[in-house]
């Protein structure tokens, strides 16, 4: 019985892949191409993000169906009323592929699938499901324990009496606090709707400043705390650094020099949910010779024993394979480099690491379980895109060593998921079918427009002198990154424009958009301007909060724009793009083979269930690729 198995690569590129394979960089996706049919006209849905087009693979379904538009804002019930940003399985209003797959008698394992948490199948198996962060599953996130900014935890070293080779041994207390769930009121706020997942932001409002920032904490206080000491190993300058679990230094965790890892390390914690076990590790990433500068990263805490479905395999993996984290680094790396809190070594090893844990597990499972679908997800490739793109295209004009230092950085994050995918390769037999496909590429994302300030300049918004919008006087905004919304009387908590001047005041955010000339370039940078009706023409549609989808719906046109989201996906810019990879090889696949069609990401889930011989979904509006086919059985 033929099975698949789905790649998931946030972020990939297909015109980076193909850059990175003539260069001879990129040997397994060579031969993925080689041996499999390739689809370089791959488009995702608007916008062109992970929540919408991660949860459009998975149903087959357009944004208007599954109604995933965005990263939301929740309370979920492992948050305890806390409000945290992300996306989760019961936003979504269509039926999931491995529902579908369950229907029809089969088995499903996903492994870190975005999209997915809380489960809604009953008898598979699924690892997390969160996005990048916050996961919440973790115990506490990731620490950056530094003596100078940037950082997200001080570090006070200060002289001991002991003396080592002539230097003081310095002292320090790394402490883990309470700064979230369990510094707070344990369900504040929580009503009996509220405890339910999927309550977006819509329906209550949220407290301000909430992001994909804000950490997930389960700590109680006074939270953990461990013990630095810093030393001289060879009398000329600082160069050791050692973790205890006590202060008087002796229960030893890890003794590091600069750019050394520690083991992983187990701990019991005591948090909201009781004490629970959990996984770090430490990174003494900075040691300066005087003892002034230390930087010591710390991975997120992550629960050994709730993070999958059933929860006894969450232990068992860890046991079997190693401790599974969800954020790589990206934490403290960020968008912007010049606010890292450390260096881009930290995420190549922690992206090494996950993708091998997860070849692993994948390997473990599908050896050791029944299944007929298995879906792994990476997401390194869009986090370097994030954070490092930009570097890689001439118009941003960075310092020749910059550039290549930034480019060898995504370079090197692409080789990691091909040897992830090689491994794949050459584990499965010829019965299993391999689809590789991204969510999205990315554009450099440094020419940024200001579609709030295109409406201030056209009289249709207006500002406070604190920067908080002067209701009173405005007649539209933009939500939601891409949408323009009336502030329309009867619905706007302050409307202003009556529903008679509705459709005039559209005509005015349209115009506004098209007359905006950008003052940089002197270009035109609006390529889509549509009323939220003729929206339904790709694929939007159906929004009873008017907060999804706004009343004018907008895209950029390349170079503009930022890193994704806001750009068409036939959006190309130099050696990048923001079309979806995806290619397929297995049993029945042609060899070779370049389609010339136009794909869509809604039809992977179709495709995947004409493999698998089962009905789809039922709300899957993407067609079979059959184009992919050596024999296509009608």
């Amino acid at each position: 019985m033929t099975k698949v198995i789905v790649l998931g690569i946030d972020g990939a590129s297909p015109t980076f892949i193909k850059h990175l394979i003539d260069k001879g960089k990129l040997p397994s996706f060579k031969r993925l191409l080689d041996e499999g049919v390739w689809a370089p006209y791959c488009l995702s849905s608007i916008p062109t993000s992970t929540p919408e087009n991660w949860t459009t693979i998975a149903t087959g379904a357009w944004n208007g169906t599954h109604q995933v538009m965005s990263f939301q804002v929740f309370r979920l019930p492992e948050t305890y009323g806390r409000w945290v940003a992300g996306y989760t399985s019961k936003e979504c209003k269509a039926e999931f592929i491995w529902d579908a797959v369950e229907r029809a008698g089969k088995k499903t394992i996903l492994i870190k699938y975005p999209a997915s948490w809380p489960p809604t199948m009953k008898k598979g198996i699924q690892i997390c499901g969160c996005h990048v962060r916050p996961c919440v599953h973790q115990i506490d996130g990731a620490h950056y324990f530094s003596t100078v900014e940037p950082r997200n935890a001080e570090l006070e070293l200060k002289p001991s009496e002991k003396v080592i080779n002539g230097f003081p041994v310095l002292q320090g207390v790394i402490h883990f606090k309470a700064r979230g769930i369990g510094g707070e009121v344990i369900g504040e706020g929580l009503d009996e709707r509220s405890m339910l997942y999927g309550v977006p932001d819509s329906e209550e409002k949220p407290p301000r400043g909430i992001g994909l920032n804000t950490p997930v904490c389960k700590l109680l206080p006074p939270g953990k705390k461990f013990y630095l000491r810093v030393y001289s190993s060879h009398g000329k300058g600082y160069d050791k650094v050692l973790i205890t679990r006590d202060a008087d230094g002796k229960d030893i965790i890890a003794e590091l020099s600069p750019g050394q890892w520690s083991e992983w390390i187990t701990e019991k914690f005591n948090t909201v949910e009781g004490l629970r076990e959990g996984t770090l590790k430490f990174m003494l990433e900075k040691l300066s010779s005087d003892g002034r500068i230390v930087g010591l990263y710390v991975t997120q805490i992550m629960d050994i024993d709730h993070y999958t479905m059933p929860e006894s395999i969450g232990r068992e993996l860890y046991e079997k394979i190693g401790p599974f984290i969800t954020d790589i680094g990206w934490e403290g790396l960020g968008h912007d480099w010049r606010k890292a809190w450390f260096s881009i070594k930290v995420m190549e090893d922690l992206a090494n690491y996950q993708n091998e844990w997860l070849v692993k597990a994948l390997k473990y499972l599908c050896s050791t379980r029944e299944w007929s679908l298995c879906m792994v997800q990476t997401h390194c490739i869009d986090c370097a895109n994030h954070h490092a793109l930009a570097f890689t295209d001439p118009g941003y004009e960075a310092p020749d060593d910059l550039r290549e230092y930034y480019i060898g950085f995504i370079e090197r994050l692409y080789q990691s998921v091909d040897r992830m995918l090689g491994e794949i390769m050459d584990w499965i037999d010829e019965d299993t079918v391999l689809m590789v496909v991204s969510d999205h590429g990315g554009l450099p994302g440094y020419l940024r427009v200001n579609t709030s300030k295109v409406l201030e300049k056209a009289g249709l918004l207006k500002y406070n002198e604190d920067g908080t919008i002067d209701w009173s006087h405005t007649k539209a905004y933009v939500q939601n990154a891409i949408f323009v919304n009336v502030n329309l009387k009867g619905r706007e908590p302050h409307g202003v424009v009556s529903p008679e001047e509705y459709e005039k005041t559209r005509d005015e955010i349209i115009a506004a958009l098209h007359c905006y000339t950008d003052e940089r370039t002197g270009l035109h940078p609006y390529n889509l301007v549509l009323r939220k009706e003729d929206a339904r023409y790709i694929g939007l549609y159906g929004d009873p909060t008017y907060k999804k989808i706004g009343d004018i719906v907008f895209t950029l046109k390349e170079p503009f724009g930022g890193t994704h989201g806001e750009q068409l996906s036939t959006a190309r810019w130099g050696i990048n793009s923001i079309g979806s990879f995806l290619a397929i090889m297995g049993p029945n696949i042609r060899k070779g083979v370049t389609l010339k069609r136009t794909v869509w990401l809604t039809d992977i889930t179709p495709t995947i269930c004409y493999i698998l011989k089962i009905p789809p979904p039922r709300d899957t509006e993407g067609a079979i690729i059959y184009q992919a086919f050596e024999k296509f059985d009608w």
